[in-house]
């Protein structure tokens, strides 16, 4: 009896402390996405992953969510100067980010992942050769 006992205690604590990578993620708010991101690489239609080219080896390009709806892309040339610096607005409506180009362009991007250290955005974009849709996410960190 005891080792059936045991043997229950063990199986509860082996389940209920192995957990998916959901189990930390955060609730997409606001709040959970503003600061930093850096890039790391994405996928076009679950290809493989391709890894995003910083031309810094010191300064790694990033995106940027503020608080008063801006959001930033801040881009390093090779002599490690922030040399690129564009600005749009955004929106968050439930798990869809909103992004706007002031008389350009807006497009809508899907959280598909959002933890205190990784972010991976989803986009139905169109191929510019082919015109055919293509499923690109884009992998991000804090770190």
């Amino acid at each position: 009896m005891k080792k059936i006992i045991l043997g229950l205690l063990i199986f509860t604590a082996f389940t209920t402390s192995c957990s998916s990578d959901d189990d930390n993620g955060l609730a997409v708010t606001k709040q959970n996405l503003l600061g930093k991101w850096y890039l790391k690489g994405g996928t076009i239609n679950n290809g493989a992953f391709e890894d995003y080219n910083h031309d810094c080896s010191i300064s790694r390009d990033f995106q940027e969510f503020f608080d008063n709806d801006i959001l930033t892309f801040n881009g390093y040339n090779i002599d490690c100067e922030l040399n690129e610096v564009e600005e749009s607005n955004w929106y968050l409506n439930g798990r869809v980010i909103t992004v706007s180009i002031p008389n350009f362009i807006e497009y809508d991007i899907t959280v598909e992942k959002l933890t205190s250290n990784e972010l991976i955005l989803k986009q139905d974009g169109i191929n510019e050769d082919t015109g055919a849709v293509e499923d690109v996410r884009y992998y991000m960190t804090r770190n």
